[in-house]
């Protein structure tokens, strides 16, 4: 891939993404249940990282 090539690649990238219309579907709110299993895990893996550095 040359300069012009890359160049042409970055700016209709940017012109996508400057658009006003444009929604970011990776931007989007994490849905109510998948926030609640990540502070599930979250707290398994602070339990089981504790547990393991300081055995009962």
């Amino acid at each position: 891939m040359d300069a012009t090539e890359f160049r042409r690649e970055l700016d209709r990238r940017l012109e996508i993404i400057e658009d006003p219309e444009y929604t970011d579907p990776a931007r989007e709110d994490m849905p109510g249940r998948e926030l609640a299993w990540l502070a599930v895990a979250s707290l398994v893996l602070i339990v089981v990282m504790f547990a393991w550095g300081y055995p009962w």
